[in-house]
């Protein structure tokens, strides 16, 4: 689910809440909602859901928008802190599965596991969530997991996330000449990855191939500088 489809749903939400009466909430959390359209800063942005949860705290959507405006502004723990209020309040799969990538952000692949492994039982067919877990348990050695959840999204359809997903989970079983295979094949879908043609060049140094690896390198600083704002460039965890 993109970043737009999910302040879509959000902006659903407002609607409902909207329904019952205009309040000064839910204003400024319209506003805030508004502010990917009009031209607003994220800072000012973030200064209207602050507003919204200051005159309603007990409103789920408003943690869950800000949330997502702070993981836009890099504040992963500060997310993390208005997932747990979400959770606590709305236990759905998907804070579940955006708290799992929040903690991977910040390399706490193992405390992300738990909340996959509930987001997927709850869901068992959102396939988005078993690239998260992995992606989490490669991080933590489990390469033989990672790669059963990067088959079950590759049987579905072989998009560049999901081989990557794959590749990443091969490259930890010490696989890396079908990594390698893996990330080509990502990245001819997705050339703009930086972070799969970094994998990559991991991958070419294992296999003794340093000229390949530098290229790469070279590659991933020339897409870095072109990046800007697209985290989900250059980071595998971007919601």
């Amino acid at each position: 689910m993109t970043f737009c489809q999910i302040l879509g749903l959000v902006l659903l939400l407002s609607v409902v809440l909207s329904a019952c009466g205009d309040d000064p909430a839910d204003q400024a959390y319209d506003r805030a909602l508004a502010g990917e359209e009009d031209g607003s800063t994220l800072e000012e942005r973030l200064a209207h859901i602050d507003r919204a949860i200051e005159l309603a705290p007990e409103r789920t959507p408003y943690y869950q928008l800000r949330a997502l405006l702070r993981m836009s502004a890099c504040r992963m723990r500060e997310a993390i802190v208005d997932l747990d209020r979400a959770i606590e309040s709305a236990g759905r799969p998907y804070l579940r599965y955006l708290r799992g990538l929040v903690y991977c952000e910040i390399a706490e692949c193992t405390r992300a596991l738990g909340d996959f492994d509930t987001a997927i039982a709850a869901q068992p067919d959102n396939l988005q969530f078993y690239r998260g877990r992995s992606l989490a348990r490669s991080a933590t050695g489990d390469g033989a997991g990672a790669l059963a959840d990067a088959e079950r999204l590759i049987a579905a359809a072989p998009h560049g996330h999901w081989l990557y997903a794959r590749g990443v989970a091969y490259a930890t079983l010490g696989r890396d000449v079908l990594a390698v295979r893996d990330f080509d094949a990502a990245l001819r879908k997705r050339p703009e990855l930086v972070y799969a043609v970094q994998a990559r060049a991991s991958s070419y140094e294992r296999l003794g191939q340093p000229e390949k690896a530098a290229a790469d390198r070279e590659q991933a600083d020339r897409l870095t500088r072109w990046a800007g704002s697209c985290a989900y460039r250059l980071s595998p965890f971007h919601y």
